[in-house]
């Protein structure tokens, strides 16, 4: 006989649709899941010159405009570090971010500029990168976004308490976060993070009562910490079917139940105003501090 947890729910009750919307989720999170992991690179800071002392340190997102790779990510990421000790794994070695810093938000500006660093690759990071990730075109980039709030957000980055490293055996299990969830909408909270809606996105996170999609049937889990996620993309899984880059993660507030994301239109503005100026304009943020 089955137990009450695994019966089927009645059809018609509102743990049957309930049930309906779960198993959807589930399903778009699987179909984007790896496809978004693609795009996500895990970063690592490399202490005292030492690889074996690296930690993992944040997440960042690849873009490839006009046939130019680029690495995204928050600027707090880069707060108090030396830049050249920044890295990311290629499955054997921790290799160098190496390239140009296009743009990077000092500490004093990130509330009216956006939190957001902008690489351009060099050619042997982008090479070694290529291996074993791809970037995002960028008609996979979603400018002038407004807030859904519906569910339908994709957040995949690399926790700090979920980076193993054994590098004696040079494996680094790695476990991402997968994390799918509604936008909010709200002034309040907004003013009271200092935020600017022009500028920011606010994403419902409630880290400990969280419901786990992938799961073979309906639990409430706790999150990790965020540490590490900072400079993962946010997906907006749009009618299409096809998830689109809409945003660069940046912070959260426990006591708001919020995650807080810049809008992608930060970066591809940098972009375009200081690299290239055949990339589509927003209408929605005016960048005018580079």
């Amino acid at each position: 006989m089955l137990r009450e947890s695994e019966m089927k729910p009645k059809f018609g009750t509102w743990q049957y649709f309930e049930e309906m919307r779960r198993q959807a989720i589930k399903h778009v999170v699987n179909t984007f899941t790896n496809e978004v992991a693609n795009y996500t690179v895990q970063l690592w800071l490399v202490i005292d010159d030492n690889a074996d002392k690296a930690k993992p340190w944040g997440s960042s997102v690849l873009l490839d405009i006009n046939a130019k790779h680029y690495l995204v990510t928050a600027a707090h990421v880069l707060d108090d570090i030396d830049i050249n000790n920044l890295a990311f794994w290629d499955e054997q070695d921790l290799v160098q971010v190496s390239g140009h810093l296009v743009y990077l938000s000092t500490q004093a500006q990130v509330n009216r500029t956006g939190d957001i660093a902008v690489w351009e690759l060099s050619n042997d990071a982008d090479a070694t990168l290529m291996k074993h990730h791809q970037f995002l075109p960028l008609d996979r980039v979603r400018l002038n976004h407004h807030i859904d709030l519906r569910e339908r957000y994709l957040l995949l980055g690399y926790p700090v308490t979920k980076t193993k490293k054994i590098f004696k055996s040079k494996t680094i299990p790695i476990e991402s976060l997968k994390l799918f969830t509604c936008g909010v909408s709200s002034e309040a909270k907004m003013r009271n993070n200092q935020l600017d809606p022009k500028i920011n996105f606010l994403l419902e996170y409630h880290r400990r009562k969280a419901q786990s999609f992938l799961a073979p049937k309906r639990q409430i889990e706790h999150l990790p910490a965020p540490h590490g996620l900072s400079g993962c993309g946010l997906w907006h899984m749009e009618d299409d079917k096809i998830a689109r880059l809409v945003g660069i993660m940046t912070g959260y507030n426990y006591t708001d139940s919020i995650m807080i994301a810049s809008r992608i239109d930060l970066a591809t503005e940098i972009i375009r105003l200081s690299m290239d100026a055949s990339i589509p304009a927003s209408s929605t943020i005016t960048v005018n501090w580079i």
